[in-house]
């Protein structure tokens, strides 16, 4: 579209798409809420339980530092596809599209593997995953290997990851409190939002176009390190209080 039409093109696309999401919404997804809030004041003590609950911050970081893996990658793709692909808007989407493609693989793993492993399990080889994938791209290009290859193919693991970690780590983050389900689920993402934002705003201020490729792969394992560090504190805990699911 921004080849033929031009970039503001998109932003009309997504409306219409955002118009055509809000009307699906409206008119065929029920509401599951049988037992809504009745004050400001009991949503207000929700959040206060959850925010004390060691096991919901270690599940909202994980999942929150995973995401940020990626924000980290949109923000600082461009400016190294700029070195290594040109100007071709297309072959960037191209390139940047396998790590969605990723998550779709990573989505349908879940789907599979959810029933036989435990979260933690599934957590922690996410993040492990993701984190070796990104520290073999970083040696490639210590290594003096420059091609598209070498930079977006262990980014297709980020996908992969996210894939597997959103469902594992959103199942946890609701039966932390199963009669807050919805809070916990509001906070888990605000958070995540904002580790996101974070992250990419942190990729905003390192990366130039002097450093771009090792900085990207900097800030991507910052963020993928960050969220295996979380996963691994999630399974302490759990342990710790005997809900380790074996």
């Amino acid at each position: 579209m921004d080849e033929l039409f031009g970039w503001r093109s998109i932003f009309t696309l997504f409306t219409a798409l955002g118009v055509i999401g809000l009307m699906a919404t409206y008119f065929f997804i029920p509401e599951t809420n049988a037992r809504r809030s009745t004050s400001i004041a009991v949503q207000i003590r929700n959040y206060r339980d959850l925010v004390q609950s060691g096991r919901f911050w270690a599940y909202a970081l994980c999942l929150s530092f995973s995401l940020g893996t990626f924000y980290g990658f949109l923000a600082g793709a461009p400016l190294v596809a700029e070195k290594l692909l040109g100007g071709s808007t297309v072959t960037l989407g191209l390139y940047m599209g396998v790590t969605p493609a990723g998550f779709i693989l990573g989505s349908y793993l879940a789907g599979r593997c959810g029933p036989r492993f435990a979260p933690n399990s599934i957590l922690i080889f996410a993040r492990s995953l993701t984190s070796v994938s990104l520290f073999a791209g970083l040696a490639l290009y210590l290594c003096g290997v420059i091609h598209p290859v070498a930079f977006f193919g262990p980014c297709v693991f980020i996908g992969v990851g996210n894939g597997l970690t959103m469902p594992a780590a959103n199942a946890v983050i609701l039966s932390i409190r199963p009669d807050l389900a919805g809070s916990a689920s509001g906070l888990a993402g605000a958070l995540a939002s904002a580790g996101g934002a974070i992250v990419a705003f942190s990729a905003g201020l390192l990366i130039t176009n002097d450093n771009a490729s090792i900085a990207v792969f900097g800030v991507m394992i910052a963020s993928s390190a960050l969220a295996l560090f979380f996963a691994l504190a999630a399974t302490v805990l759990d342990r710790r209080k005997g809900l380790l699911i074996q």
